[in-house]
């Protein structure tokens, strides 16, 4: 896997298998807080403060700002959040940074990244959405694989609060997987929290439906369908990182109740999920009408001209294929495009940057405070270079 591959993912934003009905609210992300908040408006707003934290919100930009989901942090921390669109192997990510008075510190919480395997997949596979899989992982593993992706040393895996082991969920399984790590930002010694949630789906030949436990039903019962032909992985990542005289402390504060996400909120849920029936509809609409206007123009070239229907027939499919082609082409164009703007943009909103190593090829994340090597140079978030 190419470390281009590895990074060009964790910023691309429709899931690769698409939205299968009305968005779910997502469970407060592993390692935050779980107990509730009391819901928005729907509108955005100010900040609220309960004891010595506050509730900001991240807000979608695509509705007039409205609040998706609210996070509690410190009070006196800085705050930045935004809403990451779907990308080709993930659903929508509501991300967002809390930095320390003092800058050292932070907490954040990555775009989603995801991955499929499999048979199933073998000729559909987006390298440039996905993450370079080509199996199934565990939770544990993907915490290992983002330790290289982040340039820190794995120290050594940690209880997760709360968590007993892998949950059944409708259509696939949960796991998660916390580990300690470290590094060094300039002469500080710097201690982390890498935190992977990692809900995984398996497609068989008998229906393409979703079978956990190996094979096994969801409360234990035998399952005789043929094993597995494919699947697809979603990742939240969670990092926390402190110096190391104050990592503790900060562990200390973000595991108190409540903080960090809590669940989407109802008001958005509902009209996020609308939009995406209505357009579903559309589409569904427009292919419709295209099938039946193609459909009565070959019907009337039959009629007409019975005696060059073959050659008719061929120009035809000549033209559509070119039209696919020119599409295919310009929407290559438009997601390239599309996917540098939500990764600049997204370092923008964290307050970041993305560096690339002239002697290694290694592309990392660093923070904007950070001064590079003199042989890192900026680039933009798919690894081009500006």
């Amino acid at each position: 896997m190419t470390t281009k591959g590895r990074l060009a993912t964790i910023l691309i934003a429709l899931t690769f298998f698409g939205c299968k009905g009305p968005l779910q609210t997502s469970a407060a992300s592993a390692g935050e807080g779980a107990s509730g908040v009391a819901p928005g408006d729907g509108a955005s707003g100010q900040s609220s403060t309960v004891g010595g934290t506050r509730i900001e919100y991240i807000t979608d930009p695509t509705m007039n700002n409205m609040r998706v989901m609210p996070v509690q942090i410190p009070a006196s921390w800085r705050f930045r959040g935004v809403l990451v669109p779907k990308g080709p192997c993930t659903d929508t990510s509501e991300v967002f940074r809390a930095t320390s008075p003092d800058g050292r510190s932070f907490v954040e919480v990555m775009p989603r990244m995801g991955f499929v395997w499999g048979n199933l997949y073998a000729g559909s596979r987006n390298p440039g959405g996905c993450l370079p899989f080509d199996k199934q992982v565990s939770a544990l593993e993907f915490v290992k694989y983002m330790t290289t992706v982040l340039q820190v040393e794995f120290l050594q895996e940690q209880p997760v609060p709360g968590y007993s082991g892998p949950a059944p969920y409708p259509g696939g399984m949960w796991t998660t997987a916390r580990a300690t790590v470290r590094f060094k930002n300039g002469s500080l010694n710097m201690m982390g929290s890498v935190q992977a949630g990692l809900f995984c789906s398996q497609y068989h030949p008998a229906g393409n439906q979703a079978a956990p436990n190996g094979g096994r039903g969801y409360a234990g019962q035998q399952n005789a369908r043929p094993g597995p032909e494919g699947g697809h992985c979603d990742a939240v990542v969670t990092y926390i990182t402190a110096p190391e005289n104050q990592f503790a402390e900060v562990i200390k504060i973000w595991s108190g109740p409540g903080m960090g996400r809590h669940k989407e909120l109802d008001d958005w849920v509902a009209i996020y999920s609308q939009r995406y029936a209505n357009e579903v509809q559309a589409r569904t609409n427009a292919f419709l009408n295209e099938s039946n206007n193609a459909f009565a123009a070959r019907q009337q070239m039959y009629k007409d001209q019975a005696a060059v229907q073959q050659q008719a027939h061929n120009q035809f499919l000549q033209t559509m294929q070119e039209g696919t082609d020119r599409s295919m082409a310009n929407a290559a164009r438009i997601a390239n495009s599309n996917h540098t703007m939500a990764s600049d943009m997204v370092d923008y909103s964290l307050d970041r940057r993305t560096l690339m190593d002239t002697n290694t090829g290694v592309i990392y994340k660093t923070g904007n405070q950070v001064t590079p090597g003199t042989s890192q140079v900026q680039v933009h978030g798919d690894g081009t270079q500006y």
